[in-house]
Formats: structure tokens, C-alpha cells, sequence
């Protein structure tokens, strides 16, 4: 059943809320009421997006409810999700089903909310907690078909999907961007002696050490066994090298605070910058060469392309 409690705000009292599939005859909700919520979940259940779905629930219910914006926010997704003016006065609604939480829900306007808008709110509420549900959960699939098991960054079919993207609107709008292609030094020694589950350890401490070395903006991918790829929005040359000069350092700083030193370990890494005739084939090959000749000529250095 699902549960919607109001949280510290303007709105605040106990609520119970009766499921749309277990409704009693003596529910506060009128035949008609009842009608468009049961209207409004099936709308909402047609759509997976979960911003797609918050807002067709603000449109739709602007008419019985008038606000000017909404704020949704969720421990599971990194950036709340907000749409409209966050005016003065506000109602806040903490919402789960089967002890799962589905995140705080909060509209705004610029009026007081009366104790009869508070209820009609808590009533349509009831047709967003299952499609809401269901979002997440589909946010969750996503995530984590882009995500690798191992380390936790984006793996091959997330960069597949994304750099493209990346040098596409970088040439739309003339900005810089650059791409590190890294793979480990020595890696396999880890395995041979100290084990796969030291191997696996390994790797995952060297995501974190490459991923504690970026910006936000920044993006890190695990492209396959102990390559990694990064790609560097908004970055000239210059910073694209200051970045990789401090991966190489971070990795030197990990190696011999951690069990690895008697390890022969370091990173090799590619850098290019794109050119105005590169597509991502192209400039991707060049930053590719670029790893190449960082291996062939001694390891654990940078050459740019």
C-alpha cells in the first residue's frame, strides 16, 4: 500500500491513504474525484521517463491545484529534479510503497495552500506513487546497463552511446574536448601473483583514483580488462595534459600507499584534442595511436596526438 506522509513545511498532518486497487465504499473520496485519479494513473502509466512523468502530474493537476512550480528530490539520483517557480509557500510529501522509498515530492506557489487544497493534493498524489514506482525502476535498468559491475564508472556500451554525442555538439558549437585512451602498466603481474581478487581490487581503486582526479563534467569509462577512457569537456590542450600528468601521479601515489609495491605498476595514456575535421572514429584512432607509442616508448607517460 502506498504511503504518502507530509514532511516538515507548510502541510503537515498524519495522512492515510487507501491504494486505488482496495478501495471501501466508505472512502473520502468522491465516485467523481476518484474517477480522475484512477484517469490520471493510467495517463502516467503510459510514460517511463521519470522527469517525463513529474511533469505531465504538474500539468494535469494545475487545473484542480494551482501551483507554479515543483521540486522532486531522491537519494537515489544524483541532481533533483525541479520545473517552474519555487515560490514562498509550499507543500512537501515524503512518498514510498513497500518500504521503498520514492523520494520527496514539494509544489510552490505564491498563496498559502488552504487544508482543502492539503487533501485534494494527498487524493491525486495516489496516482502518481505506482507510475513513479516504476520509473525508477526503469531508471535503475538503465543505469545500470551503462554501468560496470566492477568499478562502478560507465562501461563500453555507455561511452559507445555517449562520446559520440559529445563530439557532435562540441563541433556544433565550437568548443574544446579532449580524450585520454589509458591502459595499466603491468597489471597482469597482479593477477599472476597476487591473485584475481587482488586483480579486481586493483581496478576498482584505480577507477576511484582516476575518477577523484576529474571534474564533474568530466567523463570516465571503463573501456575493457584495464583500459579506461576519459573524455574532457571544455578543455584545451594545456589542461588536458595538467590532467593527465596528475592521473599519472595519483596512480604512482595509490600503487605504494596500497599492496602493490613490489609490482612493476604504472599508467600509459593517449591524449588527443579534436580537430575541426575529426568525427569520433577518427579522433578516437588518434588518441588510440597516441597509447601506443606512450607503451612503446617506456610506459607510464602521456603522448599527445
Amino acid at each position: 500500500m502506498p504511503q504518502i506522509t507530509p514532511v516538515m513545511g507548510e502541510a503537515k498532518r498524519n495522512a492515510q491513504i487507501i491504494a486505488l486497487d482496495s478501495r471501501k465504499s466508505e472512502q473520502v473520496i468522491s465516485d467523481k474525484q476518484y474517477l480522475k485519479v484512477l484517469q490520471l494513473s493510467d495517463l502516467l502509466a503510459r510514460h517511463l521517463h521519470l522527469r517525463e512523468v513529474l511533469d505531465i502530474f504538474s500539468n494535469e493537476i494545475r487545473s484542480q491545484l494551482e501551483h507554479s512550480g515543483y521540486r522532486y528530490v531522491n537519494t537515489d539520483i544524483i541532481q533533483p529534479i525541479r520545473s517552474g517557480k519555487l515560490e514562498q509557500h509550499s507543500m512537501h510529501y515524503q512518498l514510498s510503497i513497500e518500504d521503498r522509498n520514492l523520494g520527496k515530492l514539494s509544489i510552490y506557489r505564491k498563496q498559502p495552500f488552504n487544508s482543502n487544497e492539503v487533501c485534494l493534493f494527498e487524493e491525486l498524489l495516489c496516482a502518481l506513487v505506482y507510475p513513479l514506482k516504476n520509473s525508477l525502476m526503469y531508471l535503475s535498468a538503465l543505469e545500470s546497463a551503462y554501468r560496470d559491475p566492477l568499478t562502478g564508472i560507465n562501461n563500453r556500451a555507455a561511452m559507445d552511446k555517449l562520446l559520440p554525442r559529445e563530439v557532435r555538439l562540441a563541433k556544433r558549437h565550437d568548443q574544446r574536448l579532449a580524450l585520454m585512451i589509458m591502459d595499466l602498466d603491468g597489471f597482469k603481474s597482479v593477477n599472476d601473483n597476487l591473485g584475481h581478487d587482488a586483480g579486481d581490487q586493483f581496478l576498482r581503486s584505480v577507477a576511484a583514483t582516476v575518477e577523484a582526479c576529474l571534474r564533474e563534467t568530466d567523463m570516465l569509462f571503463r573501456y575493457g580488462g584495464d583500459e579506461f577512457v576519459v573524455a574532457l569537456p571544455y578543455t584545451d590542450a594545456q589542461g588536458a595534459l595538467d590532467v593527465a600528468e596528475r592521473v599519472l601521479h595519483a596512480i604512482e601515489v595509490m600503487v605504494h600507499k596500497k599492496a602493490y609495491r613490489g609490482q612493476s605498476l604504472g599508467m600509459s595514456i593517449g591524449l588527443s584534442m579534436l580537430h575541426a575535421g575529426d568525427d569520433f572514429s577518427r579522433f578516437f584512432k588518434r588518441a588510440d595511436d597516441a597509447l601506443y607509442r606512450a607503451k612503446k616508448d617506456g610506459k607510464h607517460r602521456v603522448i599527445i596526438a
